[in-house]
């Protein structure tokens, strides 16, 4: 089971552990590239299309940009999939405003999920079997980033009826 929690309050940045033991480290970050990890040894970055809601999952490389393409996302909402080597995963809401969602197996039963924990939701774990271990982080931080994606819209909407 993965298990991401804020590093400080205010930032963005994350540790994360399996199981009790540390596994890697990110930071949500603005524009296109929404976040990068390293997992053994491999560096992976998160890159967000922000107008379409679909992520992207690359193997880093050179720049920002650069990199072989992994995993994919639709657009993410209630309910989206994720895609990787011929396999759709899909992903549901189980819960309100986006706390839990749950994956959904072959035989249409849950077969893992992500969940929002901790004081002020600063926590994420992410109980999914069947994916491999890059695909399993890729999804969590999906999650993490809609609910940034979702907060900032409703920011602007807030502003924008207060006359703002």
């Amino acid at each position: 089971m993965l298990h991401a929690k804020r590093i400080h309050l205010p930032s963005q940045e994350y540790e994360l552990t399996e199981d009790g033991r540390a596994l890697t480290a990110f930071s949500l970050r603005r524009g296109r590239i929404g976040a990068r990890f390293t997992l053994c040894g491999v560096g992976y970055l998160v890159r967000t299309h922000r107008f379409s809601g679909v992520y992207e999952l690359l193997h880093a490389a050179g720049g920002d940009g650069d990199g072989t393409v992994v995993a994919t996302t639709d657009r993410v909402r209630r309910s989206w999939h994720l895609a990787c080597s011929g396999r759709v995963v899909p992903f549901r809401q189980t819960a309100a405003a986006g706390r839990e969602f749950t994956m959904t197996g072959d035989d249409g039963e849950p077969a893992g999920t992500i969940r929002r924990t901790g004081h002020l939701r600063t926590e994420v774990t992410a109980d999914l079997p069947d994916l491999e271990p890059a695909l399993q982080v890729f999804a969590l931080v999906v999650v993490l980033l809609r609910r940034r994606r979702k907060r900032a819209a409703a920011a602007v909407r807030s502003t924008s009826l207060a006359g703002g």
